[in-house]
């Protein structure tokens, strides 16, 4: 088994944990803009003390600094998105869709951009996850979801910045040996641009009454340490998956895997809605990555 398929494994198990830290912030009211930016802000300070002590900052240049930076937005934005998703339909719904979109795009980023030509087997796999909404979306969800149309909305927006965000981090550990080093500069700017969101965005009606904590608030800073720490294991490990010559399309399938970790802990905690149609959803989107891979 190659080193970068078990980094894929390890990265997966964590962002499943680090998705579910954003559930838990959707569901307390925190501004996802402020709780993601705080725990990227935690990772890229973590980041900077590890790639110190094993790679230097020898390769900081301008280019590393700029090529972070759009890295860094691509990602805090598509997470604020996937945490503004959350409020509005259940984590049942949303974790398959995104994370069948998310890694289609990225399957054809990799074809036109990396050269990764996609098998029979994984052609296999997008047929039969095209399969997968007809199973979640329903009349009845309408009812039950706050707001379905604009969920999913918005998680095909987080989809589309997730795939773009990737492709840029597998052509970071294209371009730069200190990968560790461009991990922790994206992941500063991901910090800054998220705390700037939160001051700048628009305080809308609904942000009055559902983001009504004080920005140091002690449950958002605990919460934000845990997703801070999850997210060095996380993105630590899928970063070097690239820099081990894991390909964009199978890794970012694989990473995908972990939409099982929060839908089940969403069920446990929050006693989502949970039926057979479901299940099978989750399955199909399961064996659609499985195809993929």
């Amino acid at each position: 088994m190659e080193l970068w398929f078990i980094l894929s494994l390890v990265a997966a198990v964590f962002a499943g944990l680090h998705i579910f830290v954003q559930k838990v912030g959707s569901a307390r009211g925190y501004n996802s803009s402020l709780l993601n930016g705080y725990s990227v802000g935690l990772s890229s300070a973590v980041g900077f003390v590890v790639a110190g002590f094993f790679e230097g900052f020898g390769e900081i240049s301008l280019f590393l600094i700029a090529f972070s930076f759009v890295s860094g937005v691509a990602y805090i934005v598509g997470t604020n998105l996937r945490g503004d998703a959350l409020k509005y339909v259940d984590a049942t719904i949303f974790l398959p869709l995104h994370k069948f979109i998310s890694p289609l795009i990225a399957l054809v980023i990799g074809l036109l951009f990396f050269d990764e030509f996609m098998s029979a087997r994984e052609w296999m796999g997008i047929i039969l996850g095209i399969t997968v909404p007809l199973f979640l979306i329903s009349s009845s969800e309408k009812t039950r979801q706050n707001h379905l149309t604009k969920g999913l909305l918005l998680m095909f927006f987080s989809a589309v910045f997730a795939a773009g965000s990737a492709a840029l981090n597998k052509e970071g550990t294209n371009i730069f040996s200190s990968v560790l080093l461009f991990a922790s500069t994206a992941n500063f700017f991901a910090s800054v641009v998220g705390i700037l969101i939160y001051k700048f965005r628009r305080k809308d009606v609904e942000r009055e009454i559902t983001e009504t904590h004080h920005h140091f608030d002690r449950g958002l800073i605990m919460l934000s340490a845990v997703g801070g720490i999850v997210q060095v294991f996380s993105f630590g490990a899928f970063i070097l998956a690239f820099s081990n010559g894991g390909p964009l399309a199978i890794v970012y399938t694989i990473h995908s895997l972990y939409i099982v970790i929060p839908i089940a802990l969403s069920v446990i905690f929050y006693n989502e809605h949970w039926n057979m149609r479901k299940a099978i959803a989750v399955v199909l989107s399961i064996g659609a990555i499985f195809l993929m891979k």
